[in-house]
């Protein structure tokens, strides 16, 4: 029954390519793009602890201003709709806290690192956001986790992780990730706004198949129909790094946001989909929140923008010891 389950889920991928792809042929000479570098690492958070969700980073180049036109329909969107896209490449790291054992740490998570590309194509109203991305990669041995673990961990002269013979087995990642949020303008405060974002979001796939909801109260000098807060996944926020920038204008934001997941499947919990592995009983529902703040500046050639986050995670499985915390840095420019 669970292999019929994600062979179903590989159907429902099928028909929403067409979607995906369509838009690689829609650039045009209006098109502004973006690249962004996104890193999340618990070092980044007070009382850092090495252990469990443990490093990502995340490289992605982004188009606004896309012609889409011909998809309106099919959208349910109008005339005066926005659309944008990103591709990226990340990889994220996951180990139990007693890292530097080689024996297998039974009542802790699995050591995993997974490798990714993915595609995601959003669609902006003036108070709605809708993302649709499909991320496809690897988890185990050929995702390089030991290896890019090590190598950080030399450079900055931690001890050497010595569990990664217990790591998943490779695994091919597909992850189809559906985001709708919606945008609601509170109050203005003289040259300040404050502002609300809902959502609600879908994850499925063998990577993560959960769907949440969350919302995001923002106060600054400048609330776009955009989403915050900027993260990987997982999470409902993980869909894209863009921020819009002001030209020839500062503009900050802070802001805090709380959501929650119900979890059907967490493969760097429940292990390999398709063999045995080592896996832990996760918990059902996770909640997290978040607090950041966001810099843009639009007085350089290239405007620039930067933001951190941190958030704080809910236990994901039984016998976990302690709460999750991590930060998250992001820098990106549009040329």
């Amino acid at each position: 029954m669970k292999i019929f389950t994600y062979y179903y889920n590989y159907l429902i991928f099928l028909k929403i390519i067409p979607l995906l792809v369509w838009p690689l042929f829609c650039y045009s000479a209006d098109t502004q793009r973006n690249i962004s570098l996104i890193s999340e690492n618990d070092i980044y958070a007070p009382k850092a602890q090495d252990r469990h969700y443990t490093n990502g980073l995340r490289l992605s180049l982004g188009n606004s201003n896309l012609s889409w036109e011909s998809l309106e329909p099919l959208l349910n969107t109008s005339s005066s709709t926005t659309y944008r896209d990103e591709i990226a490449i990340g990889h994220s790291i996951y180990t139990p806290e007693n890292y530097i054992s080689p024996e297998l740490q039974e009542s802790d998570r699995p050591f995993a690192g997974w490798m990714y590309g993915e595609y995601t194509a959003i669609a902006n109203t003036q108070i709605t956001e809708t993302a649709i991305g499909l991320s496809i990669g690897l988890v185990g041995s050929a995702a390089l986790g030991r290896q890019i673990q090590t190598l950080n961990h030399s450079i900055i002269n931690d001890p050497k992780p010595l569990g990664w013979d217990n790591q998943l087995n490779n695994e091919p990642a597909i992850l189809l990730k559906y985001r709708q949020s919606q945008f609601h303008p509170i109050a203005e405060l003289g040259n300040t706004n404050l502002g609300l974002i809902t959502r609600l979001g879908l994850n499925l796939g063998n990577v993560f198949t959960d769907a949440g909801a969350g919302m995001v109260l923002r106060l600054g000098s400048y609330l776009s129909n955009h989403e915050l807060p900027i993260r990987i996944q997982p999470g409902i926020s993980g869909n894209s790094t863009y921020i819009e920038v002001r030209n020839n204008r500062f503009d900050w934001q802070i802001f805090t946001e709380i959501q929650g997941r119900g979890v059907i499947h967490n493969i760097f919990l429940d292990g390999n989909t398709f063999n045995n592995s080592h896996s832990v009983r996760k918990k059902p529902f996770v909640w997290e929140s978040s607090a950041g703040l966001v810099l843009s500046s639009g007085h350089f050639k290239h405007p620039l923008y930067l933001a951190f986050t941190l958030t704080w995670r809910s236990l994901e499985f039984e016998l976990q010891n302690g709460n999750n915390n991590f930060g998250s840095a992001l820098i990106g420019l549009q040329y």
